[in-house]
């Protein structure tokens, strides 16, 4: 019930007094994303290339930006106008990201954007069953046609909702090209299964390109072998690392 208002009055904030919103919006994913930011800062060199989809109001984009200084590339992604509007203003002074207004899917072309009235993190790539939401036409694009071929691409960060494995099925070709790419996204069974996936499906099409899992576990990142969860239970939901099998040790990532 406390989340629940939480959220109803943060999304008030951001309509009514977003120069207020803004600076609460970022102390709160700084301390309550603290972990995944210190793996973030650990795993990221001067002059990575990163792909931040699902960028909202640029918070994850300005902190990605510093991680790979002025050698480095954030591509970010975010359809909403309001969002967008707002990533563009918020990244404005940092020369090394790429605001980008599409959604990253398994298609180019136009689609359609379902519009939460309640929370502006909360837009869909996809029909929400029992909820009527105002739609938009908006152009997505598949990372695989975004990035030339041969294209380099370190790390991809996703939180689109639910949408993640369709995205994911438009970058296959990045994955392969770059085999030390890493990945932080989002698992959340309930809205993977409501855009027409699961959460098995996205576990497995990853490890069927050879990545395993870690995530935060009592402050800490821990090995996360099987990450299944209850797909109707839509408060359930936490950040997991892809890492490819070849790479270091879940130790290294925990400096």
């Amino acid at each position: 019930m406390l989340a629940h208002l939480g959220r109803r009055f943060g999304n008030e904030l951001y309509k009514f007094a977003f120069p207020i919103y803004r600076p609460l919006y970022r102390a709160f994913k700084s301390y309550d994303d603290r972990i995944e930011r210190r793996v973030l800062a650990s795993r990221l060199r001067p002059g990575s290339v990163v792909v931040d989809a699902g960028a909202n109001i640029g918070i994850y984009s300005q902190f990605l930006s510093k991680c790979v200084g002025p050698g480095g590339k954030v591509h970010s992604f975010e359809p909403s106008p309001d969002n967008f509007r707002r990533l563009l203003s918020a990244t404005s002074s940092f020369s090394n990201v790429h605001p980008n207004q599409m959604a990253v899917s398994d298609k180019t072309g136009e689609s359609v954007l379902y519009m939460s009235d309640k929370l502006n993190v909360d837009h869909r790539a996809y029909p929400t069953e029992g909820e009527t939401r105002r739609t938009l036409s908006i152009q997505s694009i598949r990372l695989d046609d975004y990035f030339k071929l041969g294209e380099r691409v370190d790390f991809i960060k996703m939180d689109i909702q639910g949408f993640e494995l369709h995205a994911l099925r438009g970058a296959e070709r990045i994955l392969t090209e770059n085999p030390k790419a890493e990945l932080l996204v989002e698992f959340w069974p309930y809205g993977l299964k409501r855009a027409g996936a699961s959460g098995e499906d996205l576990v497995r099409f990853l490890r069927d390109r050879g990545f395993h899992f870690l995530t935060v576990k009592n402050n800490r990142l821990s090995p996360c072998p099987e990450p299944w969860a209850n797909p109707d239970d839509p408060a359930h939901y936490f950040d997991l690392f892809a890492q490819p099998s070849t790479a270091v040790n879940a130790n290294v990532l925990e400096r």
